[in-house]
């Protein structure tokens, strides 16, 4: 392939699940192989001096509204999940250890299951809830991986400071950062 996009990502953030949703059609219209790269989004934000929405009230309210209208507009199941009362990091650390498809797979299913309101990810057991909803193998949640700690080193150096984040490399050029799903008709143009 002659461009390469790096998704980098994280499953407590809304926004990631919406560009999740659109990332098998976007890299099949474009002909573009996708790198899924789980990051620490909190860590992210610290790192590049990034704030939470939920942290600013009125950006809180309007995020909400946005990423209600968001879903509709790609007609896509959404329920809004209390920011910080779950942990991605199980899910982050089975989804670095897994490689291509397999990851792809693992990664939507994650997505799909905790933000259409499926599971419910406060639940000490609700890995194992998506693994069966979804019919995943029971053995990808043996599977470790810190990887995502680098991904978010990765993320930074190439300029991010949230997710979901977008760099496409081409055989010639710099790399090119697209933040958002928002975004993601710059970031088809760009692959065009």
């Amino acid at each position: 392939m002659t461009k390469r996009i790096d998704f980098y990502f994280d499953f407590i953030s809304p926004y990631s699940y919406l560009a999740a949703t659109q990332i098998p059609a976007f890299a099949e219209k474009h002909a573009v192989e996708v790198h899924w790269l789980p990051l620490n989004l909190p860590r992210l934000m610290s790192l590049s001096g990034n704030v939470s929405p939920a942290t600013i009230k009125n950006k809180a309210i309007y995020s909400l509204r946005d990423l209600k209208r968001w879903a509709s507009c790609l007609e896509v199941p959404f329920k809004m999940i209390r920011p910080g009362t779950f942990d991605s990091r199980p899910a982050l650390r089975i989804a670095g250890a897994l490689n291509g498809n397999d990851r792809m797979t693992f990664c939507l299913a994650i997505f799909e299951s905790i933000w259409s309101g499926s599971i419910d990810p406060t639940e000490p057991d609700w890995l194992e809830q998506v693994v069966s909803l979804k019919e995943l193998p029971a053995e990808w949640l043996q599977h470790q991986n810190e990887d995502f700690e680098a991904n978010t080193h990765a993320a930074l150096m190439a300029g991010a400071f949230g997710v979901p984040s977008f760099v496409l490399k081409k055989e010639s050029g710099r790399p090119e950062l697209f933040f958002g799903v928002d975004h993601m008709d710059f970031l088809s143009r760009a692959c065009e």
